[in-house]
């Protein structure tokens, strides 16, 4: 009877094992899925990987799996909003687990593969592209805004600072990538405003204007001298509309009123009011920054003295809409040590809860958009106002080489998406698109 009692036992530990390898292999890293509750509730979302609750989201929501934990047992899936959690695998759709068949053997398999091809190269970019290939689907429900530092546009690099790794902008593939992450708005940092930054401008227009269907239009801040850094504002206008122009001198630390809105080359804030052509969608106050560049004491001081004008700058729109987003490159580096840097984050994100009418500073996925000396940093924001019921995620995604990379230190040659495009990645927020004022 003992040695009937222990062949069961073991018969039982070995089906168990069995299962829970099978129950570990079901399922695909990067493999989409569809969420299914087992309450009216919704599926529970939590922060870790464990009962640590963050929030519902309706049945039938799709997601996609990124990495696993406790053999399987709980799944780190990204939403479509791009918002990213741990669920539990019971919540999983069972069918949604069978990988679906490809079509195409040479196209990417994932959206990591698609993501990681889009920014290899220029040819990889236009294939998925051609493919049908997007980094979101695009959507009347929602806008997708985004803020990118491209790099001394369309030279990329200053003349008397040479950059062996950095290359002009390859605008064939800047072109592909805006169509690849599928977006309304992009805040541009950095552009030159030289007859040649011109031509390149409006040789990107045309060109997505053909390629997509859509009308798209571009703004550039009109102060400063040619080869200053200035911002500007791209977007599809069959989607969006933007107006009212004007610099916000008060984000220059050096300006003192609006005739030197760009004194010392520094640059003021860009505004432009957001209106979505869908007559029910959304509307906002949106602003572009770029703040004073370095690592050290001197311009750590310049950011705080802009950030500190904030309010002012904004005051004026508050009666109007007091919904507000702030992006670009605040060039949070610090005063030349990680420290430093964690604390210029820390303070920035408190000053901005406390100003009226109070804004969220949105994490982002991963944490870095930008690389210096082969390492990751978090210079690129999106400030979001507390009130603005149109923002539902809490966190900005990045795509580029940051996001292939995933903020891992880089060894050797930098990727070309660095030495063709930018030193920083993309940062992208998505909106619903309806109005909640």
């Amino acid at each position: 009877m003992r040695h009937i009692l222990h062949a069961l036992f073991f018969l039982a530990l070995f089906s168990l094992c069995g299962w829970s390898v099978a129950f570990a292999q079901d399922f695909q890293i990067g493999q989409s899925v569809i969420l299914e509750a087992t309450k009216p509730a919704g599926v529970p979302l939590h922060r870790k990987p464990t009962s640590s609750y963050l929030k519902h989201v309706p049945t039938g929501t799709p997601a996609t799996i990124e990495k696993t934990a406790q053999n399987g047992t709980w799944l780190f899936i990204r939403l479509p909003n791009k918002d990213t959690a741990w669920v539990h695998r019971k919540y999983l759709k069972t069918d949604s687990l069978k990988p679906g068949p490809s079509t195409d053997s040479q196209a990417p398999q994932t959206a990591a593969e698609g993501e990681s091809a889009v920014w290899g190269s220029r040819d990889q970019c236009e294939k998925v592209v051609n493919q049908g290939g997007r980094m979101a689907s695009e959507s009347s429900s929602t806008l997708r805004l985004a803020t990118w530092n491209v790099r001394w546009f369309p030279v990329g690099k200053s003349a008397d600072q040479p950059d062996n790794f950095a290359e002009p902008t390859d605008l064939d593939w800047l072109i592909c990538t805006i169509r690849w992450m599928q977006i309304d708005i992009l805040a541009i940092q950095e552009s030159l405003a030289t007859p040649e930054a011109t031509t390149a401008w409006n040789r990107i227009i045309a060109s997505l204007n053909t390629q997509t269907g859509a009308t798209w239009r571009w703004y550039r801040q009109p102060c400063g001298r040619p080869d200053d850094h200035h911002l500007g504002l791209l977007w599809n206008d069959t989607r969006v509309s933007l107006s009212q122009f004007e610099s916000l001198w008060q984000f220059n630390a050096k300006a003192q009123s609006a005739a030197n809105a760009c004194t010392f080359g520094l640059r003021p804030g860009q505004y432009a009011w957001v209106q979505a052509r869908d007559p029910k969608g959304v509307d906002f106050h949106l602003i572009g920054l770029h703040l004073k560049s370095g690592p050290t004491v001197f311009a750590l001081e310049e950011r705080h003295k802009a950030l500190n004008r904030i309010e002012q700058a904004i005051a004026p729109l508050l009666a109007r809409d007091r919904d507000v987003v702030i992006l670009g490159d605040f060039n949070t580096m610090g005063a030349g040590d990680s420290h430093s840097q964690q604390y210029e984050v820390k303070n920035m994100r408190r000053k901005v809860a406390k100003t009226n009418p109070g804004f969220t500073t949105l994490d982002i996925q991963p944490q870095c958009s930008h690389y210096f000396r082969g390492r990751g940093n978090w210079l690129d924001h999106v400030l979001v106002s507390q009130e603005m019921e149109e923002v539902t995620v809490t966190t900005a995604q990045v795509t580029g080489y940051c996001a292939v990379a995933r903020c891992e230190r880089i060894q050797g040659d930098y990727p070309p998406a660095y030495r063709h495009l930018s030193d920083h990645c993309p940062v992208v927020l998505e909106i619903e698109n309806r109005d909640q004022d």
